[in-house]
């Protein structure tokens, strides 16, 4: 970084006179050793260190799922989504749901929330209520941190930098405009230079968002029910699972049979004829002609 803003003053040099030929450098100097870098902010030694540590930056996830029956799970999960509305933008963001059904018996859903640690944490409170009200329980709960500390702060001092190296370079090309060609590496320059500062920008405000909100993902699953709908489901269940699996074992052999029959319409005619004639040259080099009496 320091490098090439040395190297960025001294191209302006031929442009001015030799009378100011040493200021110049002097300038380049002073912008190069003024410019912070990263490391820098982070050395050990620095005014920084000796203050107090602060409190880790933890980005939490939560992960539960509930065992609800069956047709208890769409209700759930429409409860589940309104309470995150009617907290607000601000509070709850709804990321993503779905919810899948097959007969009255079979359900799956899933919700991702990402709320304020305060929202989650009522949210989670009562979930086991909810549950056990619904004819459920909470299958698991589990949580997973992550400490954005060092990348926070690390991305903090790459900000600083870069925007201490871009209003140096925006006033440098105000104040020696230079050459045409040493104006236009120089914009080049400026332009990667915001590039990468608004993308570490991007990279910690994501970062912040992930330490201010947690991410909740919650799964329904159907609870297992001996006999949903009386005595006889379960054997109705075996019944139908029998039924299928053969009707999968004959579409099977039916689409074998479509890539099969044509083959054998084809190959099978010049199959048996080159059988037949095999059997027809056996046979004439085994049987050899009858003579007639006068030989």
């Amino acid at each position: 970084m320091r490098r090439w803003a040395v190297l960025l003053l001294l191209l302006a040099l031929p442009a001015c006179g030799k009378k100011s030929e040493a200021q110049f450098q002097d300038q380049a100097v002073k912008v190069a050793r003024t410019v912070p870098s990263p490391k820098d902010a982070a050395a050990p030694g620095a005014p920084a260190s000796s203050a107090p540590a602060a409190a880790p930056l933890l980005a939490y996830s939560y992960d539960d799922t509930l065992s609800l029956p069956a047709e208890r799970i769409p209700a759930v999960l429409a409860h589940h989504q309104q309470l995150c509305a009617n907290a607000g933008p601000t509070v709850c963001q709804l990321v993503g749901s779905n919810l899948s059904r097959q007969g009255r018996d079979v359900a799956q859903a899933s919700l991702e929330l990402r709320a304020t640690p305060t929202f989650i944490a009522q949210f989670r409170g009562g979930l086991d209520s909810e549950a056990q009200a619904a004819g459920g329980r909470v299958e698991s709960a589990n949580v997973q941190t992550e400490d954005l500390s060092r990348s926070i702060v690390d991305t903090e001092a790459e900000i600083r930098a870069k925007t201490t190296l871009r209003d140096r370079l925006e006033r440098l090309l105000a104040d020696r405009p230079g050459k045409l060609s040493d104006v236009l590496d120089a914009e080049k320059e400026l332009a990667r230079v915001q590039g990468e500062l608004d993308a570490s920008q991007s990279e910690l405000a994501v970062m912040r968002t992930r330490v201010e909100t947690s991410k909740l993902t919650l799964t329904y699953q159907a609870m297992g029910v001996a006999a949903p709908d009386g005595i006889t489901r379960p054997l109705l269940w075996a019944a139908n699972s029998f039924l299928r699996n053969m009707m999968i074992v004959f579409a099977g052999l039916l689409t074998l049979a479509s890539y099969v029959l044509p083959l054998v319409l084809v190959i099978g005619p010049l199959v048996w004829w080159a059988i037949r004639r095999d059997r027809r040259a056996k046979a004439s080099r085994r049987d050899p002609p009858p003579q007639t009496p006068g030989d």
